[in-house]
């Protein structure tokens, strides 16, 4: 009993104390007094047996857990704009696919209800531009700039437009939200302005394979423009002053702050930012 107590860190009464309430508890002696030593009861050892698999299973708990990619089944339910699945999406994709080939990205379209999403736990992740509640966590991924692109035999001439010049044209406007594409046209509303909408669409590729084939201006993240202007007869000028940058961001709910495999996928996606 002493060699116990001191195993334990108390004293030989203590240990006394202990042995008696498990001993209320169980119902049994669990341990019997046999000359010098003691013995276990057939209760007592039954006991230990179970204790010598559960205790070391309590003790993973309460260590770091660990992530090995490449055993990862986890699906990932991430919600982007047209913007990250045309800038983001394909490293992306090719990242986890190379390190975690059994996980499963589900990207799912922007919408109106994605931040409640994120609350409800329906989605892990969310891409958006800037404006998501406090009660979430957000990073910043990047800051973009806004281009216009026109058709490679487009009239218009410059490297940067006015405003003046940007307003007289007829422009295809990205439905981000109630029919506007609000980075956009919320600032020219500020300014009491407000542009010539020549067609209105879901989806920035299919806007710019219009405006290759119209007199139309299209404006668009920077980034966008690059990927979609390969292969495609466009040229690309900066958008008018008026039409300030914005940040991109990257947003979670935060009891995923310090899950292993939500922190790995939220690495990956930095990682693909970093080199944009």
């Amino acid at each position: 009993m002493t060699r116990a107590a001191e195993r334990c860190s108390l004293s030989q009464p203590a240990m006394s104390r202990t042995l008696e309430r498990l001993r209320e508890t169980f119902g049994d002696e669990l341990l019997v007094r046999h000359g010098r030593a003691y013995e276990r009861t057939p209760r007592g050892q039954r006991l230990l047996a179970e204790l010598e698999t559960l205790l070391p299973r309590l003790e993973s708990l309460w260590q770091a857990e660990g992530f090995d990619p490449t055993l990862c089944k986890e699906r990932f339910q991430v919600a982007m704009t047209d913007h990250a699945c045309i800038v983001v999406l394909p490293d992306l994709v090719q990242r986890v696919a190379a390190a975690a080939p059994r996980a499963r990205l589900e990207v799912t379209p922007w919408r109106d209800g994605r931040f409640e999403d994120l609350e409800a736990g329906r989605l892990d992740l969310v891409l958006d531009v800037a404006g998501a509640p406090a009660t979430l966590v957000s990073e910043t991924l990047f800051v973009d700039d806004f281009v216009c692109v026109v058709a490679a035999d487009h009239p218009l001439r410059a490297r940067r437009l006015t405003l003046a010049q940007y307003l007289q044209h007829l422009h295809v406007v990205v439905n981000v939200l109630s029919g506007q594409q609000t980075p956009v046209d919320r600032p020219l509303a500020a300014l009491g302005q407000k542009r010539r909408i020549g067609l209105t669409v879901p989806y920035f590729a299919s806007a710019a394979l219009v405006v290759a084939k119209t007199n139309m201006i299209l404006t668009l993240p920077k980034r966008m423009a690059r990927r979609l202007a390969r292969g495609v007869a466009l040229r690309t000028m900066l958008a008018p002053l008026e039409v300030k940058g914005f940040s991109y961001e990257m947003t979670w709910h935060p009891r995923l702050t310090l899950d292993p495999a939500h922190e790995w996928l939220r690495n990956q996606v930095r990682a693909v930012a970093k080199h944009l």
